[in-house]
């Protein structure tokens, strides 16, 4: 597993949760600024990642990740 790889798959899992266009994110896409605030969707992006990566993300520190980028360092310190 290569960062890259972790990168593809957050993007594809944010816009899956947040109804975005998988090319509209990026590394450097803030979380709640660009995607939205919304807990389901934070939820359902969690999921993915946990069933993914096996990392557990509790819903209030997903709410610490600023950028996508944040949460791929997150997920590559875990994993």
């Amino acid at each position: 597993m290569n960062r890259e790889e972790v990168l593809a798959n957050m993007i594809q899992f944010a816009a899956r949760a947040f109804r975005k266009d998988a090319s509209e994110i990026n590394e450097n896409t803030n979380i709640a600024e660009e995607l939205g605030v919304q807990s389901m969707q934070r939820v359902a992006m969690s999921a993915s990642i946990e069933d993914e990566y096996d990392v557990m993300i509790p819903v209030a520190k997903f709410g610490q990740f600023e950028t996508i980028g944040a949460l791929v360092d997150f997920v590559m310190e875990e994993a």
